[in-house]
C-alpha cells in the first residue's frame, strides 16, 4: 500500500508541475511573443504561478510530498486573484479595482478564452492535485 501511495503522490505532483509549467510558459509567451502587457492582477497571478513551476518541479525530482502545504498556499492565493480578476472582468464595478497601472484589468486580449480564466483553471487543477497528495 505504501508503494501505491508513493506512486500516486508522484503522479499528482507531476501533473501539478506540468500544469504550472505550461501556465508559466504560456504567460511568458503572451507577454514576450504576443506582446500582451500584463495588468496588475495578471502580475499578482504570475507571482503565485512562477514559483509553483520551480517548487513543484523540485518536488517531483525529489519525490517530496512535503511541498504540499507551501505549494497549495501559493495555488489558493493564485486562485483567489484569478477569481477576483474574473469578477472584475465579467461584473465591472462590483469589486473595487486594484489596477493602478497603464493597463486596465477589465481589458481582455482574448475575449473568447480570457487569460484570467486560463489562470483560474490552472490554479484549480494544481490545487485539486495537491489536495490529493498525502504524506509519505
Amino acid at each position: 500500500m505504501e508503494k501505491l501511495s508513493g506512486s500516486r503522490n508522484t503522479l499528482l505532483l507531476a501533473f501539478a508541475w506540468l500544469v504550472a509549467l505550461v501556465a508559466t510558459l504560456g504567460s511568458l509567451y503572451y507577454s514576450e511573443v504576443r506582446n500582451f502587457i500584463p495588468c496588475t492582477l495578471c502580475w499578482y497571478q504570475r507571482i503565485a504561478m512562477y514559483p509553483l513551476a520551480l517548487l513543484l518541479g523540485l518536488a517531483v525530482w525529489r519525490n517530496d510530498p512535503g511541498i504540499r502545504p507551501y505549494a497549495l498556499s501559493l495555488s489558493l492565493l493564485g486562485l483567489f486573484w484569478s477569481s477576483y480578476h474574473l469578477l472584475e472582468l465579467w461584473v465591472p464595478g462590483l469589486a473595487p479595482s486594484v489596477c493602478k497601472g497603464p493597463i486596465p484589468c477589465n481589458v481582455e486580449y482574448l475575449p473568447q478564452f480570457p487569460i484570467p480564466l486560463q489562470a483560474w483553471i490552472a490554479f484549480a487543477l494544481i490545487s485539486l492535485a495537491l489536495l490529493g497528495v498525502r504524506k509519505a
